[in-house]
C-alpha cells in the first residue's frame, strides 16, 4: 500500500504551532515512507476564507521546508486540490445518502436551533439534535422545498458504540447517543467539514489520516459516513495537545503565533522545523539535535507520545498578563521580548547556527545584515570580512536577528561605557595597571591573530601579576566599554591594533584612568 498523506488547512487565519506540527508530521511520515504529501485547501467556511491566509499558509509551509507532491497550485491525479471547486463531487454522494434514506434534509431554522442549544445547556445536557425533521413524508417535504423554505442536510446516525482504533491514542470508544444526527451539507450548499474531509481523503487515497488529539471527537462521526459510503477506513493517528509554559492549552493570545514570526524573530526553518518535530515525538535514539535529512529518514508516527507536548518557546506569563497583552498582535521586536532565553528552541537554534555552511549561514544572516549599522559594503555577504565576523560571532547567536549589535561592534571606534559599573572597574589601581601595560604592548608588538593576541594578554598577565578576571575584565571595559560580550583575542584579531588604540585612549578619557 502506498502512504498518501495529507495536510488540510482551513484559509481563515495564519498557520500556527498546531498546524504547522500537523503539516510537518504528515510530511515527514511521507517521506520516511517512500509515500506522498498532498496539500488540499478547505476553504467551505466561506464568510472566513480569503485569498490572502491561503497564501500565507503557503509561505509559511514553503519557509520550513515542507514540499507537497500534489496541491492546488501544482495539481495532481485527485484533483481539484480546493474544496470550493469540488461541490458537484459531494452532490452526487449527498444524493446517494439522500437515496438510502441514510441522509435527511431538516429545515429548522438558525434562531430554533439556538433556542434548543440554550435549553439544553440551562439543563445541563448535551446539546443532541432532536430529529424533529428527521421523519417527513415525502409530502411534507415537497412542500417546504416548493415553499422554497430553507435547508440543511443531517446524516442519520444509528445507534452504535463507535470504535476509533487510534495509532498514537489506542483504541477509544465512542457512543453515538451523545453525537446526534449532525449536520453534513450547509444551508449556503457547502459541506461540512467531517463530510468534506471524509469524500476527499477517500477519493484522494489518503492512507493516514494524522492530525491534533482535538479533531479525536470528530472521528466518530467521519467513521459513520466511511462506512455509509461504504468506503475503507484509513489509519488514524490522533497526535498529543501542544501546551504552553503554564501547562495550558496554546491560544492565540499566548502562544498560538504566526510560524513567519519565528522566521522575523531570527530562527532558521531547519532549526524551527527539528524543534517542532520533537513536540510529541521522540527518535529511538533520543537524540534532539536532528537534521532535517534524518527527519525525513526516520520519522515514525508510532513513535509519538500521549502526553501534553509542551512549547517552552515563550515565558511564563501572568494571569494579568494574559490579560492585558496578546501575544499574537506584537510586534517582531516586542514578541521576542516574551521569548524564553532558556527553552529548547534557543539551544538547538545555536547549535543549528553554528553548525551551518558559511555560504547558507551569510545567505540566512543576511536581512539581519541590512538592517545592521555598518557601513553599505559590509552588507555583501560575500564580503570576507563581514564573513570573518560572522564565522566569529555565531557561537553567542541564539537567533539571527541577534547578530547586528555584535556586528556593529566591529565597526565602532569612540565606544561609551554601557554602565556605571563598567566605568569603575578602571578606578581600581591594578586595573590601571593593567590596561596600561595592555596599551603599551599594542604599540610595541604586531599581534594578527586570536592565538598572537591570547599570547600577549597572557604577557600583561605575567608583567602585572594579574590573571583570571582581574585582568581580562579590565582589558574587556577598556576596549568595548562593557562587561561581557564576545571572546577577546577573536574580536581583537578582527578589530586590529590601530582601532583597538583608538578605543582605549577614548574611553580612558571618560575614567579616572589617562593613557
Amino acid at each position: 500500500m502506498e502512504i498518501r498523506t495529507r495536510f488540510a488547512p482551513s484559509p481563515t487565519g495564519f498557520l500556527h504551532v498546531g498546524g504547522a506540527r500537523t503539516a510537518l508530521f504528515n510530511y515527514l511520515y511521507a517521506k520516511a515512507k517512500g509515500g506522498k504529501f498532498i496539500l488540499r485547501i478547505e476553504d467551505t467556511d466561506q464568510d472566513r476564507s480569503t485569498l490572502d491566509s491561503e497564501k500565507t499558509i503557503l509561505e509559511s509551509m514553503q519557509w520550513l521546508g515542507i514540499h507537497w507532491d500534489e496541491g492546488p497550485d501544482i495539481g495532481g491525479e485527485y484533483g481539484p486540490y480546493r474544496q470550493s471547486e469540488r461541490l458537484e463531487i459531494y452532490k452526487k454522494f449527498t444524493n446517494l445518502l439522500l437515496e438510502k434514506n441514510l441522509a435527511y434534509r431538516c429545515f429548522c431554522t438558525p434562531e430554533e436551533l439556538e433556542a434548543k442549544k440554550k435549553q439544553a445547556d440551562a439543563m445541563g445536557i448535551p446539546n443532541v439534535y432532536d430529529g424533529v425533521h428527521a421523519n417527513m413524508t415525502p409530502k411534507e417535504i415537497q412542500a417546504k422545498l416548493d415553499a422554497k423554505v430553507p435547508y440543511s442536510i443531517r446524516f442519520r446516525v444509528p445507534h452504535k458504540q463507535v470504535i476509533v482504533d487510534d495509532l498514537i491514542q489506542g483504541k477509544v470508544k465512542f457512543d453515538t447517543k451523545l453525537i446526534g444526527d449532525f449536520i453534513i451539507v450547509k444551508s449556503d450548499g457547502f459541506p461540512s467539514y467531517n463530510y468534506a474531509v471524509v469524500i476527499d481523503d477517500y477519493l484522494m487515497k489518503i492512507s493516514h489520516v494524522i492530525r491534533g488529539v482535538g479533531h479525536l471527537s470528530n472521528t466518530p462521526r467521519q467513521i459513520l459516513i466511511y462506512e455509509a459510503l461504504g468506503f475503507p477506513l484509513p489509519q488514524f493517528a490522533h497526535v498529543s495537545e501542544i501546551v504552553g509554559t503554564d501547562g495550558k492549552k496554546l491560544s492565540k493570545r499566548a502562544g498560538a503565533t504566526s510560524i513567519l514570526a519565528f522566521r522575523d524573530l531570527g530562527y532558521t526553518n531547519e532549526c524551527f522545523a527539528n524543534y517542532i518535530a520533537l513536540l510529541g515525538w521522540s527518535p529511538e535514539d533520543s537524540q534532539e539535535y536532528i537534521k532535517k535529512e534524518k527527519l525525513e529518514r526516520i520519522f515514525d508516527i508510532e513513535r509519538c507520545s500521549k502526553s501534553p507536548a509542551m512549547f517552552d518557546v515563550f515565558k511564563k506569563m501572568s494571569e494579568e498578563e494574559k490579560e492585558s497583552v496578546s501575544l499574537n498582535s506584537l510586534t517582531t521586536v516586542e514578541l521576542g521580548n516574551y521569548l524564553n532565553p532558556k527553552s529548547k528552541l534557543n539551544w538547538l537554534s545555536n547549535k543549528h547556527i553554528c553548525d551551518m555552511e558559511m555560504n547558507e549561514l551569510m545567505k540566512e544572516i543576511s536581512p539581519f545584515l541590512e538592517i545592521a549599522n555598518i557601513p553599505s559594503e559590509y552588507k555583501d555577504i560575500n564580503n570576507t570580512t563581514i564573513r570573518d565576523i560572522v564565522y566569529s560571532i555565531r557561537v553567542y547567536l541564539d537567533r539571527l536577528s541577534q547578530a547586528p549589535p555584535y556586528i556593529e561592534e566591529f565597526f565602532r571606534v569612540e565606544i561609551n561605557f554601557e554602565n556605571e559599573e563598567a566605568k569603575q572597574i578602571l578606578e581600581n589601581a591594578n586595573a590601571k595597571t593593567v590596561v596600561h601595560e595592555f596599551y603599551n604592548f599594542l604599540q610595541s608588538s604586531n599581534p594578527k591573530t586570536p592565538q598572537d593576541y591570547k599570547n600577549l594578554m597572557e604577557e600583561v598577565g605575567k608583567k602585572t601579576e594579574q590573571k583570571g578576571k582581574n585582568l581580562f575584565m579590565p582589558i574587556r571595559v577598556a576596549t568595548t566599554g562593557k562587561t561581557q560580550g564576545l571572546e577577546l583575542p577573536i574580536l581583537f584579531s578582527l578589530l586590529g591594533v590601530e582601532k583597538l588604540l583608538k578605543r582605549i585612549a577614548h574611553l580612558t578619557k571618560e575614567s579616572v584612568l589617562k593613557i
